[in-house]
């Protein structure tokens, strides 16, 4: 084993993950998106629970919800995948996990994605499917939220659903944010070689997500917007040995500022994207704690 991979403490359990990068190279991205979907299809739908497929404008997204019990709790999810990757087959196992436990629908969004669609379209992807759901869909209560790159997306549309004065989320869950975050952190420098995802990648995917004209702009880099006043209540999940820590502890740190009420849990012995890791009994404490706070919103006891 390399020096490079040893000096990472990760838990046993994410070991054998050590040696895996997600790709950034075109033709590989063309054939792991051609063949995400029909690994997804292999992954049973839980029994209790029903969905139906959604066209939203260029996009389509799956409404997963409990067959029996009334809910009145949305959470509306952005998959992560550094913008370039379809969700995997985990991302379709922890949305059911978040409608079953929550006793909550979930509109789990496909939007499309770079490079064939650059910013801002999976941007406007994303806010329509807000839109649609707050027009379409009744609920009492709405969570937004997302890992990696889908929390970095799911901060864009509530930078422009306040732009626009429309209804702001009640709450929002953002797992490893920062993918697009403030590229002059420590941990942006430190972490170049780490297991799933590190700086180097994170520069590449950047470059075909975006133009070198859209750096600066608020909904390419969320962190830097003017303000995050009005945002709802926040679940913050950070990596220890991720190169996008530090992006979760700024974003939180700016929250706190502009008076957003934030839980933060900075979990140990991780890496980006530990929760391909399902049947960890760390990861189910992770969910654990997401699962109390999406509770928390729906039912306004935090």
């Amino acid at each position: 084993m390399s020096e490079k991979i040893m000096k990472y403490d990760l838990r046993p359990e994410f070991q054998k993950y050590r040696w895996i990068h997600l790709p950034t190279q075109r033709w590989i991205l063309k054939t792991a998106n051609a063949l995400m979907p029909v690994i997804q299809r292999g992954r049973k739908q839980d029994f209790h629970l029903q969905s139906r497929r959604i066209k939203i404008g260029e996009c389509s997204a799956d409404l997963i919800q409990p067959k029996v019990v009334r809910t009145n709790g949305l959470l509306i999810y952005y998959h992560g995948g550094a913008f370039l990757i379809k969700a995997a087959a985990y991302h379709k196992n922890l949305v059911q996990t978040y409608a079953l436990r929550a006793d909550c629908a979930v509109l789990f969004v496909d939007y499309r994605l770079a490079p064939e669609y650059k910013f801002p379209i999976p941007v406007k992807d994303c806010f329509r499917a807000y839109s649609w759901a707050l027009k379409n869909l009744s609920f009492d209560r709405v969570v937004i939220g997302g890992d990696s790159a889908g929390a970095d997306l799911a901060m864009s549309v509530m930078l422009l659903a306040k732009k626009k004065q429309m209804r702001m989320p009640d709450g929002q869950m953002l797992i490893y944010p920062g993918c697009a975050g403030d590229p002059t952190t420590e941990s942006i420098h430190r972490y170049t070689d780490t297991p799933l995802w590190n700086s180097v990648l994170n520069r590449k995917a950047l470059a075909l997500y975006g133009n070198e004209k859209d750096d600066q702009h608020p909904l390419f880099r969320p962190i830097f917007a003017d303000s995050f006043s009005g945002f709802p209540k926040a679940y913050i999940e950070a990596a220890e040995f991720d190169c996008l820590h530090d992006a979760g502890v700024q974003i939180a740190e700016r929250y706190r500022k502009d008076g957003v009420s934030v839980t933060r849990n900075d979990t140990k012995r991780t890496m980006h994207g530990y929760d391909i890791a399902e049947k960890s009994p760390y990861v189910r404490k992770q969910v654990d704690k997401r699962i109390r706070f999406l509770k928390g919103v729906f039912r306004d006891d935090i």
